[in-house]
């Protein structure tokens, strides 16, 4: 009917609208297809970064499973301790240089890595350091001789990480590879830094691996990152097994992680954002972040394990490492996008989309302001419809759908349910003395101070002329009267202001009932039973609650 109405009164706008939601259709049709390209490529790159941060992760994995064996080694070496001439001849020499400032024990084989220590005092001086049990000191430096056997075969060449480290906390320790530090200050940095202090009983109390974030290593050898895990036998802590991981090492790796066809640069940064190393040799133009970009990372990257962002025309794609303390991240300018196939044809559809923006946002602003009012005019009809536009409380019939789905609410949780019956005392003498309009007053005063002496979960109703009914679940009939004598109380002792120089007291007289005394739920039952003890208090005086027959 609306439609040949138009028709007939202005068929051109009618041609106009059915044009421009086809070509708004058409237009939403490209948009998708933009987006289903632009979700293509971030997910093309995300999984590039990912797999790039897997490798890295897989190189790792491989270092700290190599940790772990060694662990094991040392349990084992301490539960079974080798006896043979040659470790005794070397726990002997330890016996002898003990109080030298420093000391070292070296196998017979020239190729073995000495075990280098402290001297007793120096071990006394310090809280985490412990060489009082003889035994267990013993048992230790047997194992420590042990495992020097071992690394000495390896190949730091080709391992991802740069050294391996037993810090003991008797004084002593074993590394890999030289640092090129005398003994008692590699040492005194070793057991000072968090890969060996975070390592107590207290501190740990998982005795899980834990990852340092990077640092400057010994001998000028550059920032490292350190992974490290407690030694425990029998309730004891003997020392921390320990691998350094090179900023060196790291580049090398991060170029052989690189999946074949990702563009740009990868970058590692730490949690700080500070670049650590990257992949090109050289820095490329757009590769970096400003100040405030840097703070837009720092807040994303706290929240989500991987995510994309855009800075202007570049689109930066990111992920966290599950194992290192750090954030990989592969920025693409608008240059290297477009030089893609994706990136190609989303310019096409962005140039469509740019073409007809205008028109969709136009269109928009129509629907959404015939929506509103649209809104706007169905909640005025509906409030119109289910309240009293004097008191502002329900009416009758939408008070009395409310309540009766109460009264089955509570039926059904077995919870007691009230309701009070209430009339204003002597409202016609208002009318006769001073008018409607001060009967309107009285009828408004009356149900805001109904409407605030009652619970949030009450539900108050006008249901006649003066007359108002509350309906309180979950509610029981001793609390039900105090509610309404609440109501009572508050009501008498305010007074109406009529005019300028007249105000009036307004008293109500109230029935309650409830369905613990009636055992039925129906509303209108329970409403019957409250009506007539309403009529009650009306005959007996006024100004009253009456709950009973």
């Amino acid at each position: 009917m609306i439609l040949l109405r138009a028709l007939s009164v202005a068929p051109k706008r009618v041609v106009h609208g059915c044009f421009l939601l086809v070509f708004l259709l058409l237009t939403l049709l490209t948009w998708r297809e933009a987006v289903i390209l632009k979700e293509d490529y971030e997910i093309t790159k995300r999984d590039q970064l990912q797999t790039t941060s897997n490798t890295l992760e897989r190189f790792g994995q491989r270092s700290t499973d190599e940790l772990i064996f060694y662990r094991n080694l040392m349990r084992q070496a301490l539960q079974s301790p080798v006896k043979n001439s040659e470790i005794a001849q070397l726990l002997a020499q330890f016996e002898q240089q003990r109080d030298h400032e420093v000391w070292q024990l070296a196998p017979g084989n020239p190729q073995a890595i000495p075990v280098k220590g402290v001297a007793d005092r120096w071990v006394k001086q310090h809280d985490l350091l412990n060489r009082d049990d003889a035994s267990r000191l013993q048992d230790e430096l047997t194992a420590t001789l042990g495992i020097s056997r071992l690394l000495q075969i390896e190949d730091s060449r080709r391992n991802f990480h740069s050294r391996m480290w037993y810090i003991s906390r008797g004084g002593f320790f074993l590394n890999s590879s030289p640092t090129g530090v005398n003994t008692l200050e590699s040492y005194a940095r070793m057991v000072s830094r968090p890969y060996f202090t975070r390592m107590t009983p207290q501190a740990n109390p998982e005795r899980k691996m834990l990852w340092t974030g990077f640092y400057d290593g010994l001998n000028n050898q550059g920032e490292a990152i350190t992974t490290s895990i407690p030694l425990d036998y029998e309730g004891y802590w003997y020392g921390v097994l320990a691998m350094d991981f090179s900023l060196a090492r790291l580049k090398a790796y991060l170029q052989q992680a690189l999946p074949p066809g990702i563009n740009g640069n990868v970058m590692i940064f730490n949690r700080n954002m500070e670049l650590v190393v990257e992949s090109n040799p050289l820095p490329l133009p757009g590769h970096s972040f400003t100040p405030e970009e840097r703070k837009k990372m720092l807040s994303a990257v706290a929240d989500r394990k991987q995510g994309t962002l855009r800075f202007g025309s570049r689109f930066v794609i990111w992920t966290r490492s599950q194992q290192f303390h750090w954030i990989l991240v592969n920025i693409q300018t608008l240059k290297e996008g477009v030089a893609e196939e994706t990136g190609r044809a989303s310019m096409v559809l962005i140039v469509m989309w740019l073409l007809f923006g205008g028109v969709l946002i136009l269109s928009h602003q129509l629907i959404i302001r015939l929506f509103d009012r649209m809104l706007a005019l169905q909640d005025t009809l509906s409030w119109r419809a289910n309240y009293d536009s004097l008191t502002r409380l329900l009416n009758r019939g939408a008070f009395f759908e409310k309540a009766e789905q109460l009264a089955h609410h509570c039926q059904h949780a077995q919870l007691p349910f009230s309701v009070i019956q209430m009339d204003l005392d002597r409202f016609k003498s208002v009318n006769d003395t001073w008018g409607h309009q001060a009967g309107d007053l009285v009828l408004s005063h009356a149900a805001a101070t109904i409407q605030s002496a009652i619970r949030t979960k009450d539900v108050a109703g006008r249901i006649g002329g003066e007359e108002f009914c509350l309906a309180l679940p979950e509610t029981g009939r001793k609390e039900a009267m105090e509610i309404a004598e609440r109501v009572r109380q508050k009501l008498a002792s305010k007074e109406v202001l009529i005019d300028t120089a007249r105000t009036l007291t307004i008293t109500v007289s109230m029935g309650v009932a409830s369905s613990e005394e009636q055992q039925v739920y129906e509303f209108e039952s329970l409403q019957s039973v409250a009506d007539s003890r309403l009529y009650q208090a009306k005959t007996t005086g006024r100004n009253r609650v009456s709950g009973e027959d």
